[in-house]
């Protein structure tokens, strides 16, 4: 009889002064091979670089023998001037240098201006994708006339697959301008960006155009768009961050450099509708802290997806729950966030300015989403079984979709669309107060219903307090 796990056992590697190298080959799909993201204590000088540099081709030739490197040739590549101590070096077999925890490996000292190391993991949009790619049936969304007028403006990053001209007008794009934030960060852009080439050796580019057959961040910016039209006092402004390609995987340092440029162009809303699953404590340092302290210093809210069933990430889960513990962790477990770590999502516990959010039916989340007490704050109420409408008028308006990447858009708009603007961008901003601010509107057909003191739900759990409903269409 198959042993399982009789309580909420986490699903943490145990660290060991050894290297891991058991779980090596099941992480080798889920980060970019050749790749290595340095975090510098301080802003590095050309002599760091330098210094790190030679210290990745030294360790790497050291760890792999000479004759499997191929070349010398090492792409380095930076943020811009966004104030961001992340830096990408990209060399043959740099991903060596480093196990699976970010312990740099080898007998070679890691140069003393360096804080930490990580590969440069793939996160995923979570979403079903098998619910079609018919997006093109759609005509363009025409921003209304004068819909803007006396309205506070609200700016929404959204780091996705980016935004499609021929389904959302334009209008409602986001445009650079003189007195943002951080002036000398990415200058010379007017509107969005596209991070998802850096990885490739460069800067990014300013096409941000959706490429992805399901234009899944297009969606997720129609669904935050309409909950702003019900808003007598909000508008909403797009930031389009490209931080995904065609194939909805995006990559950890495009999304680093992506949060800065929100930070430093005035963001209010981060939408992250993506993430990835992770197996180590305290495996990413500097990207706790930009999250946990800086953005909440900012007074930006970082809403975010708390994951979806992904069948590689199952296989892998397994297979560790056993090695660590003896134990086969049954599919229902898997969608546990105190059990399955699913990172952004996971931050959501601190005291900081975090969300996260899944799916519900008002009982039950859904099945294939992630769920929690702890670190799960908002469900959005479905259309029909676990799923919503397309967000478009098209020839049925029947169209579903699902996953927590579009319920955490509908709980973006509904936040942007009825906060109190002066609580956002407000120094050490407090998310419990400003959720308790929103304006309880209306349950009517028209409206979305925002309910508070929502009772922790039974068997799978939504954390006490603020539940949100995005109502469904009847045409």
């Amino acid at each position: 009889m198959d042993k399982k796990p009789s309580g909420d056992l986490p699903l943490w590697i145990r660290r060991s002064k050894k290297r891991n190298d058991q779980y090596a080959p099941l992480f080798l799909k889920t980060y970019k091979q050749n790749q290595i993201c340095v975090f510098f204590k301080e802003l590095p000088t050309a002599e760091d670089i330098a210094v790190v540099k030679n210290f990745l081709l030294v360790t790497a030739k050291e760890i792999n023998g000479r004759r499997r490197i191929d070349s010398d040739h090492v792409e380095v590549v930076k943020c811009d001037d966004c104030g961001c101590l992340a830096v990408l070096f990209i060399g043959d077999l740099f991903h060596t240098v480093i196990n699976g925890e970010g312990v740099v490996v080898g007998s070679v000292p890691s140069p003393p201006v360096v804080g930490e190391y990580s590969h440069n993991f793939f996160n995923d949009s979570p979403f079903e994708k098998e619910n079609g790619s018919f997006f093109n049936e759609y005509p363009l969304f025409q921003k209304p006339k004068d819909i803007d007028t006396g309205k506070e403006k609200i700016v929404v990053a959204v780091l996705d697959t980016g935004f499609d001209d021929k389904l959302i007008d334009s209008d409602y794009l986001w445009k650079s301008k003189p007195d943002d934030f951080g002036p000398d960060c990415y200058k010379d852009v007017e509107s969005g960006w596209n991070f998802s080439e850096m990885s490739s050796g460069n800067m990014g580019n300013s096409d941000f155009s959706d490429d992805n057959p399901y234009r899944h961040g297009t969606v997720v910016s129609m669904f935050i768009i309409n909950e702003f039209l019900n808003s007598q006092n909000n508008a909403v402004e797009i930031m389009p961050l490209k931080t995904h390609k065609a194939n909805g995987q995006g990559d950890f340092f495009g999304i680093i450099c992506a949060i800065h440029f929100a930070m430093a162009k005035g963001a209010h809303i981060i939408n992250a509708s993506w993430g990835f699953y992770y197996y180590y404590r305290n495996q990413f340092a500097y990207f706790d802290n930009l999250i946990n302290k800086t953005l909440k210093e900012s007074g930006i809210l970082f809403i975010t997806a708390a994951g979806n069933k992904f069948a590689d990430e199952e296989l892998i889960a397994k297979e560790i729950y056993l090695k660590e513990y003896g134990l086969n962790i049954t599919d229902e477990q898997l969608r546990n966030l105190a059990i399955h770590h699913f990172y952004p999502a996971d931050l959501s516990v601190y005291p900081n300015s975090v969300l996260t959010v899944t799916t519900t039916d008002g009982k039950n989340t859904s099945p294939t989403q992630n769920f929690s007490r702890r670190y799960v704050d908002l469900g959005v109420f479905a259309d029909e079984e676990m799923k919503f409408y397309v967000p478009f008028q098209g020839k049925s308006c029947r169209d579903m979709i699902s996953g927590s990447s579009f319920a955490t858009a509908i709980a973006t708009g509904v936040i942007g669309a009825f906060a109190q603007k002066k609580l956002l961008r407000l120094e050490n901003i407090d998310k419990t107060q400003l959720l308790h601010t929103l304006t309880l509107v209306d349950d009517s057909e028209l409206l979305p219903a925002v309910m508070f003191d929502v009772p922790e739900l039974e068997f799978k759990h939504i954390k006490k307090g603020t539940c949100t409903r995005k109502t469904s269409r009847n045409n």
